[in-house]
């Protein structure tokens, strides 16, 4: 009934909600870490978890550090592990267990500098190796060959400064602005630069070509024609080309919703902005003045209670 008395298409009313909800947050108490069943661990969205430092979107994990977006356990420096042990430096590596530097490698243990092996084992540098083990380069050799040659190899690579750190980012085929590390860890391109990192000034999305001006389209969803699927917009912020699809068109006249003027990729930056970002400060609960580790910076308005206090705010 309370929604029912706003009228979500009129810009001035979503104003008025958006300024109503930015004023609330400001007003009300936050928990310095959202966190809930752990033992000893410092970040953000951790549950279920013990021992895990600076870590972020982790759940049922054990002795991590630097970890993200993972179930994991004795995981150093990782991202999206899943159901693995004793990673490090791993990308998306799952059930693995005594590997590192690897990515998207599944099923297998004692798999360093791999990309993309399933279901193998002591491999090193290997790329797509299916159901094998004890390769080097993609090139199988006995266990007795393979344990004899892997310490030469990695006496080399001490020694030319490559053990020991990840895949170089020059090998990336990506820019880093084309990727979500700069979604959650946002760098300008100088900086990127400066780093000898990639960075990708002509990014693929087009502008002036759209076929239909925001003057001829109407506010209300309701008077809005099927055939805008057809048309090619331009986002009010930065001009970037895009369409409405049909299950879009459907779902903003069910809801009541007018139709987005801001291209995909802003409306998914604006939202991400809503977020805390994955970091954390030193700063003081505003009642009991300790030092809490939080991902609300020391300048953000926000009242930051420690959970003790926080809990006895609420409750």
């Amino acid at each position: 009934r309370r929604i029912k008395e706003f009228d979500l298409q009129n810009p001035a009313h979503r104003g008025a909600v958006e300024k109503r909800v930015k004023e609330l947050k400001n007003r009300h108490t936050h928990l310095y870490s959202m966190q809930e069943k752990n033992e000893g661990c410092t970040g953000d969205y951790v549950f279920e978890s013990k021992d895990c430092i600076n870590c972020f979107q982790v759940y049922r994990s054990r002795d991590c550090i630097n970890v993200q977006d993972a179930e994991t356990n004795d995981s150093l420096d990782s991202y999206h592990t899943g159901w693995s042990e004793v990673t490090y430096a791993s990308y998306s590596d799952v059930r693995q267990h005594s590997s590192a530097f690897g990515i998207e490698c599944w099923d297998g243990s004692d798999n360093f500098y791999s990309d993309n092996c399933k279901n193998s084992s002591h491999c090193f540098g290997c790329i797509g190796v299916r159901r094998n083990e004890y390769c080097i380069l993609n090139k199988k050799y006995s266990k007795d060959e393979y344990l004899a040659l892997l310490p030469k190899i990695v006496e080399h690579m001490k020694k030319t400064s490559e053990w020991g750190q990840f895949f170089p980012p020059n090998l990336s085929p990506f820019a880093y602005n084309e990727t979500m590390a700069q979604e959650y860890h946002p760098l300008a391109k100088e900086e990127v630069e400066s780093r000898g990192w990639k960075w990708k000034d002509d990014l693929p999305y087009s502008k002036g070509n759209e076929t239909i001006s925001w003057n001829d389209v109407p506010d209300r969803i309701e008077n809005v024609p099927d055939s805008i699927t057809e048309e090619i917009l331009a986002c009010e912020e930065t001009g970037r080309n895009y369409r409405i699809t049909k299950q879009e068109l459907d779902f903003y006249r069910k809801k009541g919703l007018s139709l987005p003027r801001l291209h995909p990729d802003e409306r998914h930056r604006r939202r991400l902005a809503l977020r805390n970002p994955r970091k954390l400060w030193k700063r003081e609960c505003k009642k009991c003045r300790k030092e809490i580790e939080t991902t609300y910076a020391p300048d953000r308005p926000e009242t930051v209670y420690c959970e003790e206090c926080y809990l006895k705010e609420v409750y």
